[in-house]
């Protein structure tokens, strides 16, 4: 399945030239991934060939969120703790970094393609209600 970005998008937005330690396929399968998520709140009248500008930036966006987080978890899994004479080298905090960036990233891709949903997507689980009285209570 083709997504409304590319490859070379993604890796520019990013800044992500390293095709060793982000490898093509790797790329491909966020974008993937961004695409579909990206339909099932997509306004089916612009799910158009040629999208408009402001999709194509907002699934590049997306994609790279996804990338992001791809890699600060390959980061996290290759963290090393060493302790060299006494002295501890703790890892850096690239994962969180990543994660940060990720997120900002994110919340960049909603906004920008907000116009052409159907409904924005939202990471809350549950809404807190006001307290009412139940069984009786009050």
């Amino acid at each position: 399945m083709a997504g409304f970005t590319t490859e070379a998008l993604v890796r520019e937005k990013f800044q992500l030239t390293d095709t060793t330690l982000v490898p093509v396929s790797l790329v491909n399968r966020n974008i993937d991934d961004a695409h579909l998520i990206f339909l099932r709140f997509l306004d089916p009248i612009f799910d158009l060939p040629s999208p408009a500008a402001p999709i194509v930036l907002g699934e590049t966006l997306l994609a790279g969120a996804y990338l992001l987080r791809s890699i600060a978890s390959g980061a996290a899994f290759a963290r090393r703790k060493v302790t060299v004479g006494g002295q501890r080298v703790e890892p850096s905090g690239k994962t969180e970094a990543l994660n940060t960036q990720a997120d900002v990233a994110e919340e960049e891709a909603w906004r920008t393609m907000e116009r052409y949903l159907v409904v924005i997507p939202t990471d809350k689980l549950a809404a807190a209600t006001d307290t009412r009285p139940v069984l009786g209570e009050g």
